[in-house]
């Protein structure tokens, strides 16, 4: 699918939406429409040949191909270096695999490519919602701030929003949690299970 068709199929979605709002009442979020369809044009690819990355085969894309900020540096993974040091931090700090908190900023923000806000006001590479980063952000990286903005802070506030609501037992509720859908969280368990 082209991100032509794509950007049509969320335009019609979208228009279907506004003339009966219910049809989509297990989609929280506009954002995780757009995040559906940008996994669809991922793993579809663009028309050259190139998959995207992680792909619905389990293969990644060249070094550098649809890197999620087109940033060089990016790994086989579409994850930024630094973002990948900042996953990997996070993680030895709490309960959670530092591929879980990579699978989250990929769904919510292409790690840092798309920081809001979304339509329920999330915001940041990790996409909190203001009220919730007023009880958990962090200072991740002792600036004396917590910057939602900030990948060194949202990650780490991530994990440990993760951590309190579970994490540790029970993945799946504590992802539920972070965002109230079951296709959120089954999103985010696939995304995290290519990266092993």
């Amino acid at each position: 699918m082209s991100r032509v068709a794509a950007a049509a199929a969320v335009a019609g979605a979208l228009g279907v939406a506004c003339i009966n709002p219910g049809v989509f009442r297990d989609v929280p979020m506009l954002g995780e429409l757009v995040t559906a369809v940008a996994a669809v044009t991922d793993t579809s690819g663009d028309g050259s040949g190139g998959g995207g990355k992680p792909g619905a085969d389990g293969k990644h894309a060249p070094e550098g191909k649809d890197a999620p900020d087109g940033a060089a540096g990016s790994d086989r993974d579409g994850i930024p270096a630094a973002y990948r040091a900042l996953y990997k931090r996070a993680a030895a700090d709490s309960c959670v695999d530092w591929q879980v908190l990579a699978a989250i900023g990929y769904v919510e923000s292409r790690h840092g490519a798309n920081t809001g806000p979304s339509s329920a006001g999330a915001l940041g590479p990790m996409q909190f919602i203001p009220d919730t980063w007023r009880d958990y952000g962090r200072d991740g990286n002792g600036d004396g701030r917590k910057d939602v903005h900030d990948p060194a802070d949202a990650i780490p506030a991530a994990a440990g929003y993760l951590c309190a609501h579970g994490a540790a037992t029970n993945l799946r509720g504590a992802l539920w949690h972070y965002n109230h859908s079951t296709r959120y969280v089954d999103h985010v368990l696939v995304v995290a299970d290519r990266l092993r």
